[in-house]
């Protein structure tokens, strides 16, 4: 890909990510399916329970898509960096529409039964981590390696996926409610098409290019844990990640402990974290532009460790809704910062291996939160499980501070290698 360069702003003012044409394809192709896989979101579980009625099959299938993104990230490391970020990001978007398309049309058909949603999850999960990684790996060869404009960039592209986080459940749930769960999925195969065709038409191809030795993926996994840095991230960002899900999987469970709960009340503490993490984000933009990202990222990261310790004092729902809201500020502000940090550090030509398998870490350890609340909730109770998921973020903290003590200025030693003549992707 040929790297381009924002368009000339006035003298003395840092460009504006937002005026760069192919960022804005990224952020449009983003926008599109990530709205569309929050309609999934609500509407394949709804699906599941319409076809079999069992909250066990319903369970099953979508553990099939973690699976899948687990399996994938890992192992699929290696073909990631040999294809690229953008035959990827093409790959991702061309297959995943016809496999959720799938779905309805066998429903329709009458030949759709939990072994067969089970097989087509799996298939859809397993594009999720390379998809990921390579959104970030090719962030670089657009904005430069620039790294208060590869912030705002994150900044931008994390923006446009809270807010279809924000809007794309509550969208669900009435499309659902007026066309039914099949229809709403034949939408979000629509939407992979359009993201898709927008990636095709308008982003820049990629150069030929020399061949990339095939690595096995322990190599990637030995790439982060040779530095300190990466290697202390990414086990942060993974026990982060498991208090998070399990965080979202107590909520229907908090909501019916709370004096008049409901789904609405469940609804409104979701509500509150993705309003909190979407102004977090459009926040952080803006901080970047005065402040580094390593330390936007410390601060979001230690102000969870200390916030996540008011969960355990029996709120009620108003502080909780506050808390949940504050939180999510903190997530927005440090995940574009630890995002930058974290590309910057690792050389480009390992980029979308490196993130791949980072990628999968973290989801893994989402999925182990997500299904450990659930037992240890209904075992222990609600306030243990707080007590546990204070700890994760706060042992996370420490991984971040740990990481950063002692690596400030090793970033383009450690993470950019030598200049070359030869186009790094």
């Amino acid at each position: 890909m040929t790297t381009e360069t924002t368009p000339a702003t006035p003298a003395g003012s840092p460009p504006s990510v937002w005026r760069h044409p192919t960022l804005r394809v990224l952020l449009a192709a983003e926008t599109t399916s990530m709205l569309g896989t929050q309609l999934s979101a609500v509407s394949m579980p709804w699906l599941v329970l319409q076809l079999t009625g069992s909250a066990a099959d319903m369970g099953l299938v979508m553990a099939a898509q973690l699976a899948a993104i687990t399996v994938f990230g890992f192992f699929g490391a290696s073909w990631t960096g040999r294809i690229g970020p953008r035959r990827i990001m093409l790959i991702g978007d061309t297959v995943r529409g016809p496999l959720v398309a799938l779905l309805p049309v066998l429903y329709y058909l009458h030949c759709l039964n939990t072994a067969t949603f089970v097989v087509v999850m799996f298939a859809i999960g397993a594009f999720y981590a390379p998809y990921l990684a390579s959104q970030q790996a090719i962030l670089p060869s657009v904005v430069g390696e620039d790294e208060q404009l590869l912030g705002r960039a994150n900044a931008a592209l994390h923006s446009a996926t809270r807010l279809s986080v924000l809007l794309g459940p509550t969208l669900g749930g009435l499309l659902i409610s007026l066309f039914g769960a099949p229809t709403v999925l034949l939408v979000d195969a629509v939407s992979f098409a359009a993201s898709a065709l927008l990636l095709s038409r308008l982003l820049p191809h990629t150069p030929p290019q020399a061949p990339v030795p095939r690595r096995s993926p322990t190599a990637a996994l030995r790439l982060l844990l040779s530095d300190r840095l990466l290697s202390s991230w990414s086990a942060g960002l993974a026990l982060g990640e498991m208090a998070w899900q399990a965080m979202f999987a107590l909520l229907p469970v908090i909501a019916v402990t709370l004096e008049g709960g409901s789904s609405l009340v469940a609804g409104g503490l979701l509500t509150a974290f993705g309003g909190g993490a979407l102004t977090g984000t459009l926040l952080a933009g803006r901080l970047m532009r005065r402040l580094p990202p390593r330390t936007l990222a410390l601060t979001g990261r230690v102000g969870l460790g200390v916030v996540f310790f008011a969960l355990p004092l029996h709120l009620p729902l108003p502080g909780l809704v506050c808390l949940l809201a504050l939180a999510g500020l903190l997530n927005g502000v440090s995940n574009a910062p630890v995002a930058t940090v974290r590309v910057l550090r690792i050389p480009q030509d390992r980029r979308p291996e490196a993130l791949t398998v980072a990628t999968a870490l973290a989801l893994l350890g989402g999925t182990i939160g997500w299904i450990l609340s659930g037992t240890v909730s209904q075992h222990a109770g609600i306030t243990p499980v707080f007590w546990g998921l204070a700890t994760l973020q706060a042992l996370a903290a420490v991984l971040f501070v740990v990481g950063a003590l002692g690596t400030q200025g090793a970033a383009s030693s450690a993470a950019v290698p030598a200049p070359s003549t030869k186009d790094p992707r």
